[in-house]
């Protein structure tokens, strides 16, 4: 991944400049120096943290296909999250550091925040980047709607673009060392170029060459499976296991984007999502008629049937969880022997039920369900590494993919190395929303 080795190099270079401008010297020399030291490296890391976020959120191809776009998004949540920290605390190194100039807290927080030049920008984005923030933490997530949530997320763009000049006219490395200045300018426009033509372009694609609701069929009593296609389905390529981002292009709906695993191997003959009922995005693609066109993104995702190449599948699901199961048992071979473990509160609940029974006999394998509610199991962990082992032998054979809710998917996998499978051989999408 040479971008992000680039970008670490640069995070060294530019650190080992403000060492070698005299950076770490200002320290001795007071307390207001102090602060001003650590007020400048903080905002060159924090910048550099915004830089990094965005680099991940691109999804470029290559990066997308070496570790998938769930690990590529926490990586990103993670350098959002570090870019909160370093912002807060070179907004109270930056504080610190002027007060003794200009004369107590409110002088200085009022030049700071739109007296002094630039800094009504600045002080505008980094409301902006706080809000972003604050939004993403979990906490505050699981109050809000993905689409909300989203929505704010956009907003931080803006805010890194108002908090740019502030950086070049007042930065003390970058306003006074002028290489730094221009390789400052040049990575900052080469991201803003990849974030135009790499992110938003394939967005662009999509909405320009929009695909159609071919067929809608229910599955269960709170769920349903959607069928897309269209003349531009010639234009996507991807297998069984991987998901789309899907937009809806009617009225009220088309700027949210919501990611779907596919339920089938994708075809010429169209990619097939199946939708559980489970907040405001699920009921409006329930929506949905044939005929009504949808931007598609994708596919991604790093989990395909080539996961299995050498073992035996082993297949832990829950939920909607049961739709890239079903996508990959379609693919795979007749003689691949796999094992699907569902987990349910009712058999009635599982989408795709009898085709992923009737799939998984044509390929020698066996289902096995857990049935009832949590309540209901009298205590008993239907993932822990004894049952595991006694209702999989031979586990040693396989090679296990997770999905479904986040508290199933954690304790399967805890479950499945309990039992002795190596954990570099249990897999699974790791929660990024």
């Amino acid at each position: 991944m040479h971008l992000l080795a680039l970008i670490v190099v640069f995070t060294v270079f530019v650190s080992f400049i403000w060492y070698k401008t005299g950076g770490s010297a200002e320290i001795t020399r007071g307390w207001s120096r102090a602060w001003r030291v650590g007020a400048s490296i903080t905002g060159i890391w924090t910048s550099l943290a915004g830089m990094i976020g965005l680099l991940l959120s691109i999804r470029l191809p290559w990066m997308e296909r070496a570790v998938g776009l769930d690990r590529l998004l926490i990586w990103h949540r993670i350098a959002g999250d570090t870019m909160g920290l370093l912002l807060g605390l070179h907004i109270a190194t930056s504080v610190m550091a002027e007060m003794p100039m200009r004369g107590g807290l409110v002088n200085t927080i009022l030049d700071l925040t739109g007296r002094e030049p630039y800094m009504a920008l600045t002080a505008s984005g980094a409301m902006i980047i706080g809000v972003v923030i604050v939004s993403s933490l979990k906490a505050m997530r699981n109050k809000l709607a993905y689409e909300t949530w989203y929505f704010v997320h956009l907003t931080a763009y803006l805010g890194l673009v108002l908090s740019f000049s502030h950086q070049i006219t007042l930065g003390t490395i970058l306003s006074s060392v002028t290489l730094v200045r221009w390789l400052w300018v040049v990575m900052s426009v080469y991201i803003v170029f990849m974030v135009l033509f790499g992110r938003w372009s394939e967005v662009v694609s999509a909405v320009r060459h929009p695909l159609r609701i071919v067929d809608i069929r229910r599955e269960t009593s709170d769920s349903l499976s959607i069928l897309i296609g269209g003349p531009h389905i010639s234009r996507f390529s991807g297998e069984a296991g991987q998901f789309v981002s899907l937009r809806m292009l009617v009225p009220g709906q088309w700027w949210k984007t919501n990611p779907y695993s596919l339920s089938n191997s994708p075809s010429t003959d169209g990619m097939r999502i199946t939708i559980k009922d489970r907040g405001d995005a699920s009921s409006a693609v329930r929506k949905l008629r044939v005929g009504d066109r949808v931007a598609v993104e994708g596919p991604y995702g790093i989990i395909t049937p080539s996961l299995f190449d050498g073992y035996k599948p082993l297949f832990v699901a829950g939920g909607v969880g049961v739709t890239p199961v079903r996508a990959m048992l379609e693919s795979l071979p007749t003689n691949s022997q796999p094992i699907v473990l569902l987990r349910a509160a009712k058999e009635k609940d599982i989408p795709h039920y009898d085709e992923i029974c009737a799939m998984t006999k044509a390929r020698g394998g066996q289902v096995l369900t857990v049935v009832g509610r949590t309540a209901a199991l009298k205590g008993q962990d239907p993932f822990s590494g004894k049952i595991l082992q006694k209702a999989i032998p031979h586990l040693s054979e396989y090679m296990a993919f997770v999905c479904g809710p986040t508290s199933l998917t954690f304790a399967a996998r805890k479950g499945l190395i309990e039992a002795g499978l190596p954990s570099s051989r249990v897999h699974l999408e790791m929660p990024w929303w």
